[in-house]
């Protein structure tokens, strides 16, 4: 296949829904190509995820990125050692997964490299899984739980206001929560309430 056979195939397995599945590949994703220059780079949106994950493609191979939004370039040298220090120590854990530094800012990324020559859908599933966990133990590592659990929260709450502003009912939203996030009817609806009463031109949710 060619990159543009590849980006198809990807963007089909990242919406194929499995009810059943607790694998990440099998839940509801939202893609986007954002670049089509010598290779091609994917978007992908899980409202479970606070970050995006990044499916990039050229020649034979295809690359998982996660930027969890860590800039080490003006940090004083004892902090960014010691966060080297545990990149190092962190990469041994895993087989497939490397903790790099990208651009002027030396930001962390999370990359994953996959061979497309042997590539199918369960090994992809197997290489997000692996990266989502990997971005965890990064998080865990880093003391950085709470920084985590804000960014998740802020994420919801982003959800929530975007289906408001598309019109979407309120009782739509509460079921949206509770299906996706496995919240109970009554933290969904205070949830949704908290959100949508913060804009006075959402009075058009019923």
């Amino acid at each position: 296949m060619d990159k543009e056979e590849w980006a198809n195939t990807f963007i089909r397995w990242l919406k194929e829904v499995k009810e059943d599945s607790k694998m990440p590949l099998d839940e509801e994703w939202d893609t986007e190509i954002i670049e089509r220059n010598e290779g091609i780079l994917i978007k992908a949106s899980n409202p479970k995820q606070p970050l995006d994950v990044y499916v990039g493609i050229a020649g034979n191979f295809a690359t998982l990125y996660i930027y969890p939004g860590i800039e080490t370039a003006t940090l004083d040298n004892p902090q960014r050692l010691k966060i080297y220090r545990d990149l190092l120590l962190l990469s041994d854990n895993w087989r497939m997964v490397k903790y790099v530094l990208a651009g002027d800012e030396d930001e962390i990324v999370i990359k994953t490299d996959l061979d497309l020559a042997t590539l199918g859908r369960e090994e992809f599933s197997d290489a997000l899984a692996v990266t989502l966990l990997a971005l965890n133990d990064l998080v865990e590592k880093l003391g950085l739980e709470d920084k985590y659990k804000e960014a998740q929260l802020l994420h919801v709450i982003e959800i929530i206001r975007r289906k408001g502003e598309e019109g979407v009912a309120k009782e739509d939203i509460v079921e949206y929560l509770i299906k996706t996030f496995g919240v109970g009817r009554d933290i969904a609806n205070e949830i949704v309430n908290n959100v949508l009463e913060e804009k006075e031109d959402l009075g058009y949710i019923r």
